[in-house]
């Protein structure tokens, strides 16, 4: 309680000084919540190293190793989230926690083809989860469009129709799917879709 609210008041120094007096190195658990601590009060460099620490101490668990990913991962330092992560998939490939993080940081690397599998896993083994659904379909979407620049059509269509499945209220998959229609020749199709992304888009109102 000290630390977090010297972390609080700052100066960042003196608020370092004390924290770190938690800094056990062979105790996970004490880093673990140093980590935390300074974690939730914005400060990622200092929660790095107690928590780096912690994931050396405890290789067997994957809360150690998903808590460094996503500190770097905050950081935007994707390359090296990625590192742990992938090993950390491979060894708990059903870890929603995991693998959901995994395919963020793929899709934020802008590597979409696998970030669309992985987001596609986590997402089967968590379907209630929001940000990863929302991250799958802005994922799929940008795949479907792609595929139509590339002139791949047939695979363009298939992405549009798995982003409309996950997302039915939205209009840009069918506005997708209207576009390969025309430009294939199937003009009562494109006409339909161009329809249903009309009709969704009034649905929705005005967007701020």
């Amino acid at each position: 309680m000290d630390c977090a609210q010297k972390l609080d008041e700052g100066p960042r120094e003196e608020a370092h000084a004390l924290c770190d007096q938690m800094y056990d190195p062979n105790d996970a658990a004490k880093l673990t919540a140093l980590g935390t601590i300074y974690g939730q009060h914005g400060d990622l460099e200092a929660a790095l190293k107690p928590l780096q620490r912690a994931a050396e101490l405890e290789p067997e668990s994957p809360q150690s190793q998903y808590n460094v990913a996503l500190t770097y991962y905050q950081m935007n330092r994707l390359e090296d989230a990625r590192t742990p992560l992938a090993k950390a998939v491979e060894r708990w490939p059903d870890l929603f926690q995991l693998i959901a993080l995994y395919g963020a940081v793929l899709a934020k690397l802008g590597e979409d083809r696998a970030a669309y599998a992985t987001l596609g896993h986590a997402h089967q083994l968590n379907p209630q989860d929001k940000a990863t659904e929302d991250l799958l379909f802005l994922t799929t979407l940008g795949l479907g469009r792609k595929k139509l620049e590339a002139k791949e059509y047939a695979e363009g269509l298939r992405y549009f129709q798995e982003a409309a499945k996950l997302k039915p209220q939205e209009a840009s998959p069918h506005e997708g799917m209207a576009e390969i229609y025309a430009v294939t020749g199937r003009t009562s199709l494109a006409a339909n879709e161009q329809r249903e992304a009309e009709r969704l888009r009034k649905n929705a109102g005005p967007t701020n």
